[in-house]
């Protein structure tokens, strides 16, 4: 549940101390809803973003029991097809059972709110009704109740298959319950292509894709978590590297880069880590600086450091954040690095490894 923030989201509201994006394709959902409606696109657009107010509750249902469990939230983003919590920390089965239903739970309230209003002023509910055709409470309820039923199939990556996974996970291991969780989460996007492609749906076909790709995501988190599990930062880090002096030219670090397999050294002086300079960092300096400039000048100094007890697990969601190297250190002194290829490359031997044993 972790990834790189979208550069395409601007940031709406802050709750909580959790911050609130929207994806620049729900303006673009808003004027695909509001052109055809003509006359009527106010409403139809008042309809459609108290719906998504409704999807917000139910993503901060997932956050603030998040809080309450002691998991991190980086953000909350809402796309056109729903809304995404990202937590910063990975639950344990239990806690991700308690953080999962916390989101239908919260439209099961707001139903619980609206039908009462509803039946009171003798209004009927009909889920065939174009948009803006029903007045806003019955549009509201109708739209929990679908968000309540579709997120609670118990198919992965929708909230009933992350139940499913949480129940499973206490009896045989995380690994397998997300892959029979997914297996079913991937045979119900399929059935809903098809659906989609019959009944010329196009939206119900995009979300039978996101649903697919999603559950394919979360196997490969899971076998990744499962090869790092109970492993520390010291057990997957390089121990012999070359560093840069600050006062280096950057002709010097591409004919280091060149020659050798490393892509990001450690800038240090004296012992002392000053700072990290990187593949990127290196090509962008010589294009603005030229190659004669120094190494100082180019280096981030805002470099990652971890100290080698960490949990593997941790440094992987690091890695899900930012692919930027990780030292390992201790007070000021480096032991090792760490990149996404050597991790990858420990992460295939510990595979190797098990399917020897």
């Amino acid at each position: 549940m972790s990834r790189p923030q979208s550069p395409w989201s601007f940031r709406l509201a802050t709750v909580s101390g959790i911050p609130i994006r929207v994806h620049f394709t729900f303006l673009l959902l808003l004027v695909w809803i509001g052109l055809p409606a003509g006359k009527d696109a106010p409403r139809a657009i008042g309809i459609v973003v108290a719906v998504f107010a409704c999807v917000l509750l139910h993503e901060l249902g997932h956050a603030l029991t998040a809080l309450k469990c002691g998991i991190g939230i980086r953000d909350i983003t809402l796309y056109p097809i729903g809304g995404v919590a990202m937590l910063t920390g990975r639950p344990n089965p239990k806690q991700e059972f308690w953080i999962t239903i916390a989101g239908p739970a919260v439209n099961l309230a707001i139903v619980a709110v609206l039908a009462p209003i509803v039946w009171s002023t003798g209004q009927t509910l009909d889920f065939t009704a174009r948009l803006g055709e029903q007045s806003l409470v019955v549009a509201l309820l109708e739209a929990n109740l679908f968000l309540f039923g579709f997120n609670m199939l118990p198919a992965f990556p929708m909230d009933g298959g992350r139940i499913l996974r949480a129940v499973l996970a206490m009896r045989i291991g995380e690994t397998k319950a997300t892959s029979i969780a997914a297996g079913i989460g991937q045979f119900l996007a399929v059935v809903l292509f098809f659906l989609g492609v019959f009944g010329q749906q196009i939206v119900l076909m995009i979300i039978a894709a996101f649903v697919f790709l999603g559950a394919g995501q979360e196997v490969a988190s899971a076998v990744g978590h499962s090869l790092t599990a109970n492993k520390l930062a010291l057990d997957a880090m390089m121990t012999r590297f070359r560093t840069l002096s600050p006062n280096a030219t950057l002709s010097e670090a591409a004919t280091m880069v060149v020659q050798g397999w490393q892509q990001a050294f450690p800038v240090m002086l004296e012992g002392r880590v000053l700072g990290l300079l990187g593949r990127d960092e290196l090509a962008g300096a010589m294009t603005a600086s030229g190659p004669d400039s120094y190494v100082g000048g180019a280096m981030r100094r805002d470099y990652r450091a971890v100290l080698p007890n960490t949990p593997l697990d941790s440094v992987l969601e690091m890695f899900a954040e930012d692919r930027t190297p990780i030292l390992v250190m201790v007070e000021e002194r480096l032991l090792g690095i760490i990149t996404v290829e050597n991790l990858g490359e420990f992460m295939m031997l510990e595979r190797a490894k098990r399917g020897s044993a």
